[in-house]
């Protein structure tokens, strides 16, 4: 049930074919557990899809308070640490793929410079190679995070496919997506906040 709630979580706003997709649940089982959240007074259907309300923001933080119990947080807060060493070269390299300087000057990216565009990609696949294992050991710790595995995956290879809206695409499964919503676990999940760690230079 948390995997499911903190997607909805982390979504805003979203159907439950969105949070299946997310989870790598079986479509049934997610629009069970969200018809359960809503008669639970949890969450609460609009036109956009299904989101969550704020005794159901509490209701998911009890279970986060559940899940850290059961997790080495010293581990975890290395494991958070770790990925802070990443996150400055992630932002810069997804700001490098927006934004190009052209004599000087700071200039949308339009994609026609198939070489700048390859660059970038082959940073991403470095950066990719070298943060891994810190996902990787916070699948161990909390085996939710697993499907983050796969999701980094699955956006690296539709991007080295040609589909670059798969870097950054905010709509999409794209990797900066599945960066944000990892960022945010990470965070909950080593009992800090968003608020605190953005007021650090690490929110972001």
């Amino acid at each position: 049930m948390l995997e499911i709630a903190m997607a909805l979580r982390l979504k805003g706003i979203a159907g439950s074919d969105a949070i299946a997709e997310m989870t790598g649940r079986e479509l049934d089982e997610v629009e069970g557990a969200l018809q359960t959240m809503v008669e639970a007074g949890h969450a609460q259907e609009t036109p956009r899809g299904l989101r969550l309300l704020p005794e159901g923001k509490e209701w998911v933080d009890s279970l986060l308070d559940e899940e850290r119990e059961g997790v080495d947080q010293t581990l975890m807060n290395n494991i958070y640490e770790d990925f802070c060493l990443h996150n400055d070269t992630f932002k810069q390299l997804v700001t490098d793929w927006q934004i190009k300087i052209v004599d000087g000057e700071q200039v949308m990216n339009d994609h026609e410079d198939a070489d700048y565009d390859a660059a970038i990609i082959t940073r991403l696949e470095e950066l990719d190679n070298a943060v891994q294992p810190v996902f990787t050991n916070a699948a161990e710790l909390a085996p939710r995070l697993g499907r983050y595995v796969e999701r980094f995956s699955d956006a690296l290879e539709k991007l080295q496919s040609g589909d670059g809206t798969y870097l950054a695409a905010p709509l999409k499964d794209s990797y900066h997506t599945v960066w944000f919503e990892m960022h945010e676990e990470l965070i909950l999940l080593s009992g800090r906040n968003r608020a605190d760690e953005a007021a650090a230079g690490r929110g972001a």
